[in-house]
């Protein structure tokens, strides 16, 4: 992702496909890597807003050209050889060879399947057109490497949350059955309530910082930080050692919900007010304007409206952004 124009997801695919650094893709052949890619948007259900253009992967291959590989890789990595190979129809056509990787295995399946492929000549003439069927991608998402900060903690919070929500579903439940059977109720039993006081968070992550454009391309890019929770999925396609590992520690608590969504508000009196003042009353009592309803008749307090009813009485006791409709006479113009 250091590669202007690699995003997280465009960044995951070329991995999947056997990119598996910055010098690799320097020397890729992008017609066959532009197979791989649909290929593995199909087989792989990645829901991806953008599409990969062949030109995208010829940009994106001349900047690798001139930055500094960082990622050696190790002897048993090896690399897959349908992307440098100058016949790789002809690698189709032999037998499955542990070099291939997954996406290309796939590809080479589709191939015996009669599976029409770009129209192209890979790496030269091979006498062969072939007709372009572009790939339906499929609605379903897969998780992948690479989170935002953000997203990933709120994830985590979510579940929490979820699993909070389910505990009181169930104590609440109970609670109702004990309440509904009169032998029950009558020994004053009641239901048990769970509650997570405190939860604590480890997590081992690889991080970076990446320039991203927008899926439409027409904003300024932002600067962002992405995340890759090192678990097996990380682990069976990076070759990662503890000494380039972040570690990420936070809790989750509950705390009281604020003061002014807890405190009862008062209904303001309406009566007799212009539609004008009662809306502003509304407001200013921390609820909200609901159905403003005009009757026919006129007003006689001198005013040019007059409010003569309200959803809820004066000196009801309700929450904050209680909906209070009104209705009122209007002075014909």
């Amino acid at each position: 992702m250091r590669i202007f124009g690699i995003d997280a997801v465009s960044s995951e695919l070329l991995v999947k496909c056997g990119i598996r650094n910055t010098g690799d893709l320097a020397i890729a052949d992008t017609n066959v890597l532009k197979q791989l890619i649909d290929v593995t948007l199909t087989n792989d259900s990645i829901n991806y807003e953008r599409t990969v253009l062949l030109s995208d992967l010829e940009t994106w291959k001349a900047a690798a050209a001139g930055i500094h590989n960082v990622f050696v890789c190790d002897d048993s990595d090896l690399p897959l050889v349908l992307l440098f190979s100058a016949d790789p129809i002809g690698i189709l056509e032999t037998p499955v060879k542990k070099t291939l990787s997954s996406a290309a295995l796939l590809l080479q399946d589709n191939a015996k399947k009669n599976l029409i492929l770009q129209e192209a000549r890979f790496a030269g003439e091979f006498g062969k057109a072939l007709e372009y069927v572009p790939p339906v991608l499929p609605q379903a998402t897969e998780s992948g490497f690479f989170f935002g900060l953000s997203e990933l903690m709120t994830e985590i919070a979510r579940g929490v949350a979820q699993a909070q929500h389910e505990l009181d579903k169930s104590s609440l439940a109970m609670q109702n059955f004990i309440d509904a059977d009169e032998s029950l109720s009558n020994y004053g039993l009641s239901a048990t309530w769970f509650a997570m006081p405190e939860t604590s968070f480890s997590l081992k992550v690889d991080y970076t910082a990446v320039k991203e454009e927008t899926s439409k391309g027409d904003l300024k890019p932002i600067k962002t930080l992405r995340v890759a929770p090192v678990n097996a999925t990380y682990q069976n396609y990076f070759t990662s050692t503890s000494n380039i590992e972040s570690a990420m520690n936070f809790k989750i608590v509950p705390v009281p919900p604020p003061v002014s969504f807890t405190e009862p508000v008062l209904v303001p009196d309406l009566q007799d007010l212009s539609l004008e003042e009662a809306q502003k009353s509304i407001r200013d009592s921390g609820l909200i304007v609901g159905l403003l309803e005009l009757l026919p008749g006129m007003p006689d307090n001198g005013k040019a409206s007059q409010v003569i009813a309200q959803s809820k009485d004066p000196g009801t006791e309700v929450r904050v952004n209680e909906v209070i409709s009104v209705a009122y006479y209007k002075k014909e113009v």
